[in-house]
């Protein structure tokens, strides 16, 4: 969870897109957008729904992908980032970006395959969060978390990096792996999943509070780790 300082400097850069960008970039060495993508690979079904899609650049992932994505934000700076982002790159319509909160969704029960959330907020822990994403999951439906990543201290430039990571996302940097992990397979010749039981990371989401089964997954690079929460229907 952020300190109150981090909220306040996280709200006040999520205002403003060009802020928002240099924040996700320089920071993470230019890593957050590899990091979104991994969400690609996990998605199941054809109807995804992100939600705080922030710049839109997941979405028009998704959306060139070929998947049918709808996305809900709350910020009114970022709905227009997210819809200049479609248009820039041709992908979708802006009408699928909706202003909202993931506590009153607007969409029908059952109407989704796949909802995503990266880098989420506090609004990802509100049980009325869960509670709208568990309705209108189709049965067999996942929720898709990228919950936090952080960069491993190879170098002094790098080391710069995760100490200025710090001040926008303390609890990614630190998150530590359960007391059990297991090797699950290997995605590619220098990047390996591994299902990890007791996880520490994520747990502050309630998703067996409605019924969403719960699988951690740590996605290992030489430079960086990723912490992906599931919750399938």
């Amino acid at each position: 969870m952020k300190l109150p300082w981090q909220k306040w400097l996280f709200e006040t850069l999520y205002k403003n897109r060009y802020f928002y960008r240099f924040a996700s970039t320089v920071p993470f060495a230019g890593q957050w957008r590899t990091w979104q993508r991994l969400i690609l690979s996990r998605l199941h079904g054809y109807k995804v729904l992100e939600l705080g899609c922030g710049l839109g650049d997941l979405l028009a992932d998704m959306v060139e992908a070929g998947y049918n994505c709808r996305a809900v934000e709350h910020s009114i700076e970022m709905v227009d980032a997210a819809r200049s982002t479609l248009v820039e790159r041709c992908q979708g319509e802006p009408t699928w970006v909706i202003q909202g909160q993931s506590q009153h969704l607007p969409f029908t029960d059952a109407s989704f395959d796949s909802v995503v959330s990266t880098f989420p907020s506090e609004y990802i822990c509100n049980p009325k969060t869960i509670a709208e994403v568990e309705r209108i999951l189709i049965p067999g439906g996942r929720l898709i978390v990228l919950v936090g990543a952080k960069l491993l201290s190879v170098n002094p430039i790098e080391s710069f990096l995760l100490l200025i990571q710090m001040f926008f996302d303390g609890s990614a940097v630190f998150f530590r792996p359960g007391r059990e992990r297991y090797r699950r397979f290997e995605t590619s010749t220098d990047i390996t999943t591994e299902l990890v039981r007791d996880a520490e990371f994520g747990n502050h989401i309630p998703l067996e509070q409605y019924g969403l089964r719960r699988r951690c997954e740590r996605v290992c690079h030489h430079q960086w780790e990723v912490y992906i929460i599931i919750g399938e229907k």
